[in-house]
This record gives C-alpha cells, structure tokens and sequence, in this order.
C-alpha cells in the first residue's frame, strides 16, 4: 500500500487527511512509530529494543485504530435518522442479517471491528433468539458500524468490488435537538452518500386517531407507550432542517442527497383498504431480478405509498418532503414481519418484510449493484 499521496477519510470521526499522516502502532509495546517516506509495509517498530511490527494503524486525529480494510478501500457512509422510537436499531439490525444471507445479488458482507460485530450480534440475540426488542441507541453514542461488502457478481479476474460500508444510527433524541454542526453526528451527516430517514407512521394522527390500526396493535407497537401524536410536517421540517444543518445548507435550499423514507411498522398497515388484493406493498420483495435491482418495483411501492397517505389525509406529508428533498423514494417495511404479541415480547417467527429495498435502491444508485 502506498502510503503518499492519497487522501483517506477516517470512518470514525470522518476527518480527511493524506495517508502518510496515519500512525503506526506497535501491538507489543504500544508505542506509535512514524514510517520514513519511503518506507513500505510492514513497518518496523522504532522503539529501541523491541524489534517487533507496527501492524496497527491509527487515526492522527480521533486516535482510533484503523482497520485494514478501511484504509485501501473506497467508503460508502450512510446515515439513519428518525425520531426517538422510529425503529431505526431494529431496521438496521435485520437489514444487515439479510444483506448477508441474500442470494440474489450476491453480496458478501463482512464486519472490520470487533465493536460492529459484538453490536449486530447483541442486537441479533435479542430479535432473532429471545424474541424482544433491543435496547435504542442512546444520546451521545457516536460509534459507527464499520463493514465491508463485496459484490462477487462484478468479479472480474482476481478483482472483486469491495467497499468499507459504514452505518451511523444516531440517537433519536439527537436528531429532535440542535446539534453545533462541528458535532460527530454533523460530520457524519455530512460525508454521508445518502440518508436512510426512519419514520413511524404510527404517531401520524391520521393514523393514531382515524381507527386505522387496531388499538392494541397500535400500543403493542409502539412497546406500550402511546406517547403523542406528531404532525406530518413537524416530523420532516425538523429532521429536514436538521440535515441541512449538518450539511451547512441554507434552511430554504432543497437538500440534493438521496433519501430513502421508510416506513416503519408497515406489518400493522399492510391489509388498509387503500392497498387492494393485488399491491405489490403486500408481497414479499422482488426487487432483484437476475441479479439486477428493479426500479419499475421500486417506483411501484413508491406509487402505492404515496396513494395510501393521500387517501388517509396525510398529503401534508408528501408535500412538506417535496418542499425539502429533490430526490426521495417511499419505502414501506417491516423488521419482524407481524405486530409484537405484547409490549415486550415480539412474534414467533421473525420474517422480516422489504427491509433489503431502500439499502437496494441506495446501493444502485451508487453503482455498487446494476
């Protein structure tokens, strides 16, 4: 690996700086050597009598140790923001268990810190094995998901497509306060590619008080607390004028990042009228054909949502997005695939419902997938 010369972005406090300024750890002294400039890998440990590699590479900002992959491999960031209790920990954790074992595309995703995994895991057992929710992400917990992703069916020769692709689940109450734009959560917002914003239709009025959903599915989701509905257009203005923020743009700018909304919870709205026998919000996703991700299914749902809100009165909605983002899709999913039997205890059988469609469309227009 060359170390002059190119520019790297740390994926933890997402400071840019040329490569050659990395650091260089000896793992047994601990002690930080300085490579000469040209100097290749491995690099020997300048500590006198140690004789040992400084195999550890570290940020000269942050102090984080970098990994490996990280460094020699183009980043994909992305960004989940939503309100408090919008679902995002619970999307992000099946989301990823999917990525994983899908088999139409091919992609193999792998983790690169010791702390991503024991998080997905943690989050696994809860969902997958104890049938519970796990634990939101607190205030204050600026850690990304550091991973790798592969697409084995662009393999050229030796060559295999590979990108660091980190994730950033921010608290919920982060993103309902005003945050100095100097902040990690800012700068993370900021380098992001694009914007997965999480949304529980469930504290819609329309949806809360219209006898939409059932009253004990609607507590049952929402884990036994109610809580207060929230106006459609105080939702998007807020975490609307929150990205801009981040981002230094002018609160009367349209944002030109592509935004995936989801819909969260949509098991507890999927059989509303609006949506007749034949909708394809129903049915398990086809997005994938041939190894290609389908946008006419993609701008079908969209469509579908989209219909839905008007129909329940909730086009404010629509409007206050369009007044906000130039280039956003609806996505409706559910993480567990059926309401939660009680407040505390999800269903039997955890079958998730298009959880893989906005990460999809993300990663298509990012030209990582065809």
């Amino acid at each position: 690996m060359g170390l002059f010369g190119a520019k790297f972005t740390c994926p933890f406090c997402i400071r840019e700086y040329d490569k050659s300024k990395v650091l260089y750890v000896c793992p047994d002294c601990g002690n930080t050597t300085q490579p000469g400039k040209f100097e290749k890998e491995p690099i020997k440990c300048k500590t006198s009598g140690c004789g040992g590699l400084a195999t550890l590479r570290k940020c000269p900002s942050c102090g984080q140790i970098i990994p490996k992959t990280a460094l020699e491999t183009p980043n994909l960031p992305f960004s989940i923001v939503g309100v408090s209790n919008a679902g995002k920990t619970n999307y992000i954790t099946v989301m990823l268990h999917e990525l994983g074992k899908s088999s139409g595309l091919r992609l193999a995703l792998g983790h690169q810190t010791k702390e991503t995994l024991d998080h997905q895991n943690e989050n696994y057992h809860r969902i997958y094995e104890e049938h519970t929710r796990p634990e939101s992400t607190q205030s204050g917990e600026n850690m990304p998901q550091i991973w790798y992703i592969k697409n084995l069916l662009k393999k050229r020769g030796g060559e295999v497509p590979t990108y660091t692709f980190t994730i950033f689940d921010g608290a919920g109450e982060d993103h309902e306060n005003n945050l100095d734009p100097a902040s990690t959560v800012c700068r993370y917002i900021n380098a992001s590619k694009a914007i997965i914003l999480a949304i529980d239709p469930l504290v819609l009025p329309k949806i809360r008080n219209g006898g939409v959903v059932d009253h004990d599915v609607l507590v049952n989701s929402l884990g036994g607390y109610e809580g207060d509905t929230k106006n459609a257009e105080d939702v998007i203005n807020r975490v609307a004028m929150y990205i801009k923020a981040a981002r230094g743009i002018k609160a009367g700018k349209m944002l030109d990042i592509p935004v995936a909304v989801v819909l969260t919870k949509f098991d507890t709205l999927i059989n509303h009228k609006a949506f007749g026998s034949q909708a394809l919000i129903r049915n398990r996703s086809l997005t994938v054909r041939d190894g290609h991700v389908d946008m006419a299914e993609i701008q079908q749902v969209d469509q579908e949502i989209r219909n839905w809100l008007y129909q329940i009165e909730e086009g404010a909605f629509i409007d206050t997005l369009d007044s906000h983002f130039k280039e956003y899709y609806f996505f409706g999913v559910s993480s567990y695939g059926a309401p939660p039997k009680d407040a505390y205890t999800l269903s039997d059988e955890i079958r998730p419902h298009r959880v893989l469609d906005p990460i999809l469309w993300l990663f298509k227009r990012e030209k990582f997938i065809d």
